[in-house]
């Protein structure tokens, strides 16, 4: 197969090429390269055609580019290898901290140019960490599945690309030492006990996940992820992680009896230890149950919350909208401006850690609703009109209906905080039909090494 020089990087993290024409002179169809970089010249092992493009998979690497980095774990990829035996957990690696934030901020622009419309984004650089090694061991959650080699050891690790392969791992550099040690901790009472495992929906009885949360304080929850049968001594499995890792401040059993990709179920039991893991953030306390949603990466998510604050920069007199809240820390952060903050989430674990923390933070002008977000907006369940909306949707970004009665209120700022450029793209064009104009965006690196793009941006309301 010939050579294809990579030309620049995909929005999913792939390079991009063209192979070459059919006629001379003539470029062919647009081909996705997984763990190349732009410069690269590579030779495909294999290419799987789509319609109107190919994905193709490096067989040797002819000439590297200069963005190019050795990758630091030795599950990443390297030219040559086996789909199988790549961990999938990270696909950024090989390029140098500097070549990822800069696609990020490119790869934000161009995003916003496409799909919102927006001719000249206001898009500023990259925020990342503080240095190269804060881009490494950031991760304080981890969800691993566990499996069975062929000699029918139980290993555990993250999957292989687009695969439901487990890819074995002893350590993993972007996660905390206390996920590593929590892991090995677990995979060993396992092996021990033969407990059986839940791999996929033909094994419908078992071990599925480990999820392992760690905080900035230097505690560490656990929670084992099984179907409700066959049975699992989780005391027994309990004690041995007590003493395995004295770190750990509490130990979960979470049963998920649903089939398919939906990793934790709806029934939670505390086997031991606290109810709850504390962490803290700008001078705030939070109460954080395994379940709720907090940022993974905590340097990074400071930043993150100072911008957003910063955009909002309510008057003492404002009503300020926090909607897809969790537990509601930008909200509190912006009560210590605003005259009222009301926080909306779905999640009815995270509203009561929410409370929780308002408590420990003394913070009274704070309200929560309990709800869909668009169902929250439609009963009319907030009474005050805001003067400042804080978003912070799923990667699915926000549905129409809420920006539609978001609009409506007229807020004179939106604050975004987006996962995924492409729908904050389509929410921005959309917000453009109310006369709500991006001011700027700022990416943040909060998942260094991999190609997810974090950022937060600022519309304001034009007269």
């Amino acid at each position: 197969m010939s050579s294809v020089r990579i030309e620049r990087l995909s929005l999913g993290g792939d390079g991009v090429a063209r192979l070459p024409g059919e006629e001379p002179g003539r470029s062919g169809a647009v081909v996705f390269v997984p763990f190349s970089a732009p410069g690269d010249t590579v030779r495909l092992a294999s290419l799987k055609k789509e319609k109107s493009f190919a994905r193709g998979w490096i067989d040797t690497l002819e000439e590297p580019s200069p963005q190019r980095i050795p990758p630091r774990c030795p599950l990443f990829f390297t030219p040559g290898c086996q789909p199988h035996d790549v961990c999938g957990g990270c696909d950024w690696q090989h390029l140098s901290l500097a070549a990822q934030t800069d696609a990020k901020r490119s790869l934000l622009i161009e995003t916003l140019q496409r799909v919102g419309k927006i001719a000249r984004p206001a898009v500023e650089n990259t925020v990342g960490p503080d240095n190269e090694e804060k881009a490494w061991r950031y991760r304080n959650k981890g969800l691993v599945p566990f499996a069975r080699d062929g000699s029918g050891r139980v290993v555990a690790g993250f999957y292989a690309p687009g695969s439901h392969t487990v890819v074995p791992l002893e350590t993993c550099p972007v996660q905390s030492e206390r996920f590593d040690q929590t892991v090995r901790a677990a995979r060993e009472w396992l092996s021990n006990q033969g407990a059986p495992l839940s791999v996929d929906d033909a094994d419908r009885e078992g071990v599925k996940h480990l999820l392992v949360r760690t905080s900035s304080t230097g505690d560490a929850l656990a929670a084992l992820v099984t179907t409700s049968v066959p049975e699992i001594d989780i005391l027994g499995f309990a004690r041995h992680l007590q003493k395995a890792c004295p770190f750990l401040t509490s130990v979960f059993h979470n049963i998920n009896d649903q089939p398919g990709n939906v990793v934790l179920g709806p029934r939670w039991r505390r086997v031991w230890g606290k109810e709850y893991l504390e962490e803290r953030l700008l001078g705030l306390r939070f109460h954080l149950s395994p379940a709720s949603f907090f940022q993974i990466n905590h340097s990074m998510a400071e930043k993150l919350y100072r911008l957003a604050v910063d955009m909002a920069d309510p008057a003492a007199t404002d009503v300020v909208w926090e909607l897809y809240a969790g537990v509601g820390a930008m909200g509190q952060l912006l009560a210590r401006k605003a005259k009222l903050v009301w926080a909306v989430e779905e999640n009815a674990q995270a509203v009561r850690d929410g409370i929780e923390s308002l408590q420990w933070n003394g913070i009274d002008n704070l309200r929560f609703r309990q709800g869909r977000c668009e169902l929250v907006l439609a009963r009319s369940l907030l009474k005050d009109t805001p003067q400042v909306v804080l978003l912070d949707p799923p990667r699915a970004g926000c549905e129409k209906s809420v920006l539609k009665i978001l609009m409506r209120a007229g807020p004179r700022k939106v604050v975004y905080v987006s996962c995924d450029p492409a729908t904050l793209a389509r929410d921005a064009q959309y917000l453009s039909t109310g006369g709500y104009h991006l001011k700027r965006s700022v990416p943040v690196d909060l998942f260094s090494q991999t190609a997810h793009v974090e950022s937060v941006s600022l519309f304001e309301r034009g007269r």
